[in-house]
């Protein structure tokens, strides 16, 4: 299990949050974990988990954050162990698709 931190301002909320993810590369599991989040909710797991390479890159969706969005979430390793990566939110009802790059930083 590996636990990366990070701030990013997900499509459809209202700022910057921290956010905590965890993730089980072998079980192919994802958690994310938000403390300032809407509606007494903090944690989401990971959907449709994809993992490319051992350990090196992973796809997910989560659905809720903030309420009623539906995110997809793909980051890859750098060299120095954390993660880059992009977060997109489905197109609203204009057919816009939004993003946010995020950069997290593994603790453990």
């Amino acid at each position: 299990m590996e636990t990366f931190h990070g701030k990013a301002h997900l499509p459809g909320a209202n700022k910057e949050w921290d956010l905590q993810l965890e993730i089980d590369w072998d079980k192919k599991e994802v958690n994310v974990h938000i403390d300032e989040a809407p509606n007494g909710m903090a944690d989401w797991p990971g959907l449709v988990v994809q993992t490319f390479g051992p350990r090196e890159e992973i796809v997910f969706r989560t659905k809720g954050i903030p309420s009623l969005f539906t995110h997809w979430w793909h980051f890859a390793r750098s060299g120095s162990g954390d993660l880059w990566g992009i977060i997109l939110g489905v197109p609203d009802i204009n057919g816009r698709w939004s993003t946010c790059p995020v950069s997290l930083e593994k603790i453990k």
